[in-house]
C-alpha cells in the first residue's frame, strides 16, 4: 500500500536504464491499479487512514497476513489480479521479473502451475528490513533480495535457502549516490526535515514544541497529505522553517539537513541511510515499521521518540548538546551502512539472472 513499494521498482528501472540505456528494455507495472484503480484508490485511503489514527488496528491485519494459509487461501479473491500479471507477462515477454510486494510471489507461484510456459526466473526485493511479515519469503521464488544482513538472517532462520537470499541494499533513487551530508553547523543552528505522521494534534504539539528550540529551524513536508498542510498552514507551522507539501527534492532536503523526523517507512529509513542523516522516530505504524525501529535503534543512528510529543524536543536537545556529540556519533555509524549504489547492484543482479 505504501509508496515506498513503487519507488524502490522506478529505481531499479532508472538504475537498469543507466547502465544499459536502450540495450534493455524495463516495464514498471502496478497491476493493482490496472485491474480496478477507484477500489485500488479506496484501498490506499483505509490504509492511509489506518496507519495514522488506528495503527493498533492495522498491526492485527498485518500480523494476520503474517500467518501462514492467510494470503494462500485468497486465491479467488485475486482471481482478476491473477489474470492481470498473467496478461502482463504475455504481453511484455520479460526475461526477469522482480517483485517489491510481497503478495505477488504468491501470484507467480500459481501462474506458473496455470501455464508451465512461464519459466522467467522471479524475484522479490524486500523493503522491510529486520523484522518483516513471512509473506515476503514464505512462496518460494527464485531469490529474494534484501537490504541488509540482519534481513537476511531472518530469511534464512525461517527456512529460506541461503544460496536464495542476495543482500543487495535498498533500491534508493541515483541522486544519492552524488550527494554529500551536511556538515556540522557552525554558527550553532540545527536544520531538522520533518515528515509528519499521526494525528493531527500530535503534529501540532511537537510542532509548537520545536518552536521554542532557539537554536533549530524545522523544514516540514507534509507529501500527500494534504489535510495536514492546510492545518499547519491555518496554525503557522513551523514558526521558523519551511512548510512544503508534495515534492520530489527529498534526496536533495535529506542531505542538506542535519536531523530527519517522521515514522519509520522502509524507503525513508533506507533513503535516510543513504543521505547519512540520523532519524528521530515520531509516529510508529506497528507490523512493518517495528523492524525498521529496530534497526535504527540498534544501528545507532537515531532514537524512538513516539512517546509524548515533546519527546522529540527533549531527544534533539541531547543529540545537540557538547557540540553535537550524540549527533555526530550516530552519523558515524551511518557513514558504515549507507549502500547509495544499491539500485545499480540490483539492476545489474537482475539483468545477470535474466534468460537469454
Amino acid at each position: 500500500m505504501g509508496e515506498g513499494h513503487n519507488t524502490a521498482a522506478r529505481n531499479i528501472r532508472d538504475a537498469i536504464c543507466a547502465e544499459l540505456g536502450e540495450a534493455c528494455e524495463v516495464l514498471v507495472a502496478d497491476p493493482y491499479t490496472r485491474t480496478n484503480p477507484f477500489i485500488n484508490r479506496l484501498m490506499q485511503s483505509g490504509y492511509t487512514m489506518a496507519i495514522n489514527k488506528y495503527p493498533r488496528a492495522w498491526k492485527v491485519v498485518f500480523e494476520l497476513l503474517s500467518r501462514r494459509g492467510v494470503v494462500e487461501g485468497m486465491g479467488p479473491m485475486l482471481a482478476e489480479l491473477t489474470a492481470a500479471v498473467r496478461g502482463l507477462i504475455a504481453e511484455f515477454q520479460p526475461h526477469v521479473i522482480a517483485s517489491t510486494y510481497p503478495v505477488f510471489s504468491f501470484l507467480m507461484a500459481k501462474i506458473r502451475k496455470l501455464d508451465p510456459a512461464v519459466t522467467v526466473p522471479f524475484y522479490t526485493v524486500i523493503t522491510d528490513s529486520t523484522q518483516i511479515n513471512s509473506a515476503w519469503y514464505r512462496c518460494p521464488c527464485d531469490g529474494s533480495i534484501v537490504p541488509d544482513e540482519q534481513t537476511a538472517l531472518v530469511l534464512a532462520g525461517d527456512g529460506v535457502p541461503r544460496e536464495r537470499i542476495h543482500v543487495l541494499g535498498f533500491p534508493v533513487g541515483l541522486a544519492f549516490e552524488k550527494l554529500s551530508p551536511v556538515e556540522p553547523p557552525a554558527d550553532g543552528q540545527w536544520k531538522v526535515l520533518f515528515f509528519p505522521g499521526g494525528p493531527s494534534a500530535r503534529i501540532l504539539e511537537t510542532l509548537e514544541g520545536l518552536a521554542d528550540l532557539e537554536n533549530v529551524t524545522v523544514d516540514v513536508v507534509t507529501g500527500r497529505r494534504k489535510r495536514i498542510l492546510k492545518t499547519l498552514q491555518q496554525a503557522g507551522l513551523p514558526r521558523r522553517g519551511t512548510l512544503t507539501g508534495w515534492t520530489d527534492q527529498i534526496p536533495e532536503l535529506m542531505a542538506s539537513h542535519h536531523v530527519f523526523i517522521g515514522k519509520a517507512g522502509g524507503a525513508t529509513v533506507q533513503e535516510a541511510i543513504a543521505a547519512q542523516i540520523p532519524f528521530l522516530v515520531s509516529h510508529v505504524v506497528p507490523g512493518q515499521e517495528e523492524g525498521n525501529i529496530v534497526l535504527i535503534q540498534q544501528s545507532g543512528i537515531g532514537a524512538l521518540a513516539s512517546g509524548h510529543p515533546l519527546q522529540v524536543c527533549h531527544l534533539l536537545l541531547g543529540a545537540f548538546a557538547n557540540n553535537g556529540s550524540l549527533w555526530q556519533a550516530w552519523r558515524n555509524n551511518l557513514a558504515s551502512l549507507k549502500k547509495p549504489s544499491a539500485s545499480r547492484a540490483i539492476g545489474r543482479f537482475l539483468v545477470d539472472s535474466a534468460v537469454r
